[in-house]
């Protein structure tokens, strides 16, 4: 059931219902009191063994024949190795095979980001005033956040990244947006709105994402994970502010004051730093669970329509970070610190998946 205006209106007002963020970045979040939590699970069990190789078709597709009669010692050696080599090739090519390299690519745009894309973006003429409206900029601010350096990207810049402008405020695509983001705000329900902010609000670590997919089926400890995590939060951090200030769109309720936006936003809009990162994990998360992709897709793109359930950014915003996000993981995994680190999660992410398949066979036996 829809939410009548009122209502929303009252639930604005109530600092029982509504978190605010108090502290700058929109990744800083306050704590939210008088809110009951309720989240719906589904662990999936997938245990994987893999199959063992099949000796038997090796025999029959090895056509070689080794003929070592009648030949000196020195020659038998050299056959032997050669046996040697044709009899390993299909493990070789199979461990080879084994390292895939990352999905780079980026899923082309669909639903309602294709159609607002194919608007005008341009301003409907030139000098508006409404195109001049900026988020303010404050220098000690920026000067802050960007003290803090990659740890891998430490030769990227900024512009190294290739994502599109966001469209004018007085444009034809912005002017469809708005209203795509007041009918999500007239049909928003209770549950829509509890929901979006529960998710603004709520990030999975990896021991819980590990959980949610059945890899384990208890907390774990992940210290190289965590770590790697955090160096690629320092790094998306840098580039993230370094784009907001280059942008610095105003969030939609500046352009529009019929949206009531549900969170107090002390950053610009452009790209949406939730968004970003729900698909910097994605990104990451499906290289260490290739077979959960789509699920860890489907993750980020529920986050990019809680940003806008809740009044706080365009769908330009939320397209603009996927594409963002798909670059800044590509370059990641071009870097050879960081896919140094990312084999050793890789083990460490096999080996408590291990352990939990392990205990679980444990459990069974008692």
């Amino acid at each position: 059931m829809a939410v009548e205006r009122s209502e929303v209106r009252r639930i604005e007002k109530s600092s029982n219902a509504v978190p605010h963020i108090k502290s700058g970045g929109i990744w800083a979040f306050s704590v939210f009191h008088g809110f009951v939590r309720t989240q719906k699970l589904v662990i999936i069990y997938n245990f994987y063994n893999p199959a063992g190789h099949n000796f038997n078709q090796i025999k029959k597709d090895m056509k070689t024949v080794v003929i070592l009669n009648n030949f000196s010692a020195g020659v038998k050696k050299i056959k032997l190795f050669t046996l040697a080599v044709f009899i390993l090739s299909p493990f070789i090519s199979h461990a080879q095979k084994s390292t895939t390299s990352p999905d780079t690519e980026l899923a082309p745009v669909r639903g309602n980001y294709k159609t607002f894309e194919s608007l005008d973006a341009k301003p409907k003429s030139a000098n508006l005033a409404i195109d001049k409206l900026k988020f303010p900029f404050d220098q000690v601010w920026a000067d802050k956040v960007l003290s803090i350096k990659p740890v891998y990207l430490t030769t990227v810049s900024v512009n190294d990244f290739k994502i599109t402008d966001p469209p004018a405020n007085s444009s034809d695509q912005t002017r469809a947006e708005l209203n795509y983001l007041l009918n999500l705000q007239y049909n928003r329900s209770m549950e829509d709105i509890t929901t979006s902010i529960y998710l603004s609000n709520n990030q999975q670590s990896p021991s819980d994402v590990g959980q949610e997919i059945g890899y384990w089926t208890d907390p774990q400890k992940l210290p190289l994970t965590d770590s790697l995590m955090d160096k690629v939060e320092k790094d998306g951090d840098f580039f993230l502010w370094s784009l907001k200030f280059k942008y610095a769109r105003v969030r939609p309720y500046i352009v529009e004051p019929k949206i009531h936006d549900l969170e107090e936003s002390r950053a610009s809009s452009y790209p949406s730093g939730h968004v970003t990162y729900a698909y910097i994990r994605a990104y990451i998360y499906q290289e260490l669970a290739p077979e959960f992709k789509d699920f860890f897709i489907a993750k980020a793109y529920t986050m990019s329509r809680a940003r806008q359930i809740i009044g706080v950014h365009y769908p330009s915003d939320c397209e603009g970070s996927r594409i963002f996000a798909r670059q800044f993981v590509n370059m990641l995994f071009k870097n050879e610190k960081f896919r140094h680190d990312f084999e050793n999660v890789k083990k460490e992410w096999a080996a408590k998946r291990k352990e939990s398949f392990n205990n679980t066979l444990e459990a069974v036996k008692m």
